[in-house]
């Protein structure tokens, strides 16, 4: 869903770039076919532009210290009430719209669209229908139909409706030679192409405005084309006007009598604009290179994949992998074949497969200048990650901090459901009874720093997952990684805590990952904590040697924003 909403905006910057083109420089001239060319480019580029694999603009921002962090003080008894008054949620009338507003404005758009398209298809049926209907006969490869009681003379693909007996025999041949320019021309054919561009992207209202002067460019290529070939171009003018207050009620036919008659009967006696100004059309370069900028400031930002591997991805100066079941041998050529590129040698001595292909054992080597690492996993295989920087590396079961999204995708797909540590759906929060603050104060309020693990001094992280049912029930709670079963215990006994969380509805069940950090203030401003401490979703410092604990809920943009932790 939030992809249809960012090609909608990127639909509508492009077509607004091209139409504020025309008007600026275009509307006013004679050149009537570069004008039609230069609208239905604004039609075709504004759709495909978006869907080409344009590099999203990474927007580098300084990151902005916590000046007054959320504190929360209790005993070191983790089942003695904390001193701090409960914070109760607020409830307001309109939260469970606000929890389901994408589904709700997805909706809309699509039936909106929906009812367009009907409404155009019914239009293409009413036009069969009254070509059937009337008497009909073919000159020059031209169908003519003649409707009496028609209100207005129109044409459509090959095939020109109109009522003998409504005109006089001047404004009949001036009716006829009008609607043959338009099918001589394949003025329905765009037609067409605007009529389905407006009814999708019905909330554009650059694409209704170009549809307009698209539709209005083509009755000034329809009237240019008679004014060549008649010698009373005043009488054609006339019966313009005479015709001109009728009109015909179908939006996507071509009609002699449209409603644009002052316009063109003044570009109709204007004069030629000169050749010259053609030189203006290559202005149409800088607004694509503009519209390609613009699509590529509003597209959204993923990890840099250029690295010639899908099992390869950087991010923040470090070159991230991930190893499949399904990771064959070519994908395996290829990464080393990168990774020697950055200096970084792979190599797999050990590499046995089952009779599908899928991979049962391995043992996965890689060194560099100042670093080497070796793991080996065995049957059963699960998704293993991995990243290489100048002065470390890594390599485990679980994305690190940081992994691009991309390869988290991957694992889930080529995992065989063995994937874990990755939270499939970024929005989980917005369930949750109050919002993201209630579930920070919920955490705050309850989680403790185990006396045992205290006195012990033991500290690191904890990584968990657990599973949101579609009725919002949290089950499924794991412990993948814990440097202390107290402190993963304890984490789990607060996920347990939680209220359920409002029904999903997408029907989907949702995996998500949680990292709580916990750590030791020793008396002297140093911290026993374990590695990567600091980027957890949930810090927890336990003071020694007083029995007393603060905990600091941290809103990295991995775990609270718009992507899931690695």
């Amino acid at each position: 869903m939030p992809t249809l909403f960012i090609y909608i905006l990127q639909t509508s910057c492009a077509m607004a770039l091209f139409y504020l083109l025309y008007i600026s420089c275009f509307k006013k001239e004679t050149f009537y076919r570069y004008n039609r060319i230069l609208l239905l480019s604004a039609f075709i580029f504004s759709a495909v532009l978006p869907l080409l694999p344009i590099p999203a603009l990474r927007w580098v921002e300084k990151p902005v210290e916590n000046a007054s962090p959320v504190s929360v003080y209790f005993n070191d008894n983790a089942h003695v009430q904390t001193l701090v008054p409960q914070v109760a949620a607020a409830h307001h009338w309109w939260d469970p719209l606000m929890q389901h507003a994408g589904t709700i404005l997805l909706t809309a758009y699509i039936t909106i669209a929906t009812i367009l398209l009907l409404i155009h298809l019914l239009q293409l049926l009413r036009i069969r229908r009254m070509a059937a209907s009337g008497h009909a006969y073919e000159h020059n490869n031209i169908r003519y139909v003649q409707l009496p009681g028609i209100t207005a003379p129109f044409s459509f693909l090959r095939t020109i409706f109109f009522d003998p007996n409504a005109h006089a025999h001047t404004e009949l041949q001036h009716i006829l030679r009008h609607e043959e320019a338009h099918v001589q021309q394949y003025h329905s054919a765009d037609m067409l192409l605007s009529a389905l561009y407006c009814c999708i992207c019905w909330i554009n209202p650059f694409a209704w405005r170009c549809k307009r002067a698209l539709q209005l460019n083509l009755e000034f290529l329809a009237d240019e084309a008679v004014i060549q070939t008649t010698d009373a171009p005043d009488a054609y003018q006339y019966s313009l006007l005479k015709i001109g207050l009728k009109g015909s009620p179908i939006a996507i036919v071509n009609h002699f009598s449209k409603s644009f008659i002052k316009n063109r009967i003044l570009m109709m006696n204007k004069t030629q604009s000169p050749r010259l100004r053609t030189w203006r059309y290559l202005l149409l370069l800088p607004v694509l290179g503009l519209a390609t900028g613009l699509l590529a400031a509003t597209a959204p930002f993923s990890a840099k994949n250029d690295t010639g591997s899908k099992y390869l991805a950087t991010a923040n100066g470090r070159i991230y992998g991930v190893v499949t079941p399904l990771t064959s041998d070519k994908d395996f050529a290829e990464m080393k074949e990168v990774l020697l590129t950055k200096g970084i040698t792979l190599n797999i001595p050990v590499l046995k497969r089952n009779e599908k292909g899928e991979i049962t054992e391995i043992d996965f080597k890689m060194s560099a200048d100042k670093w080497a690492m070796r793991e080996t996993m065995e049957h059963p295989f699960t998704p293993y990650f991995f990243y290489c920087a100048p002065q470390e590396s890594g390599i485990g079961p679980l994305p690190m901090m940081n992994c691009p999204r991309s390869l988290q995708d991957l694992a889930l797909a080529e995992g065989n459901g063995m994937a874990k540590g990755i939270t499939t759906d970024s929005t989980f929060l917005n369930r949750f009874p109050g919002g993201e603050t209630a579930y920070r104060k919920m955490f705050a309020k309850n989680v403790r720093y185990p006396r045992a693990s205290q006195e012990d001094k033991k500290a690191g992280v904890v990584t968990l997952q657990h599973k949101i049912q579609p009725s919002g029930a949290i089950n499924g709670i794991e412990v993948l990684q814990t440097p202390d079963k107290a402190l993963g215990d304890e984490v789990k006994r607060v996920l347990e805590m939680l209220p359920a969380f409002a029904a999903a509805p997408s029907g989907k069940v949702v995996t998500v990952s949680l990292r709580i950090s916990f750590m030791l203030d020793n008396g002297t401003g140093d911290y026993i904590k374990g590695p990567d401490a600091d980027n957890a979703d949930i810090i927890v410092v336990g003071y020694l040697p007083k029995p007393i604990s603060f905990i600091q809920p941290l809103v990295p943009s991995s775990f609270f924003g718009s992507s899931s932790p690695c």
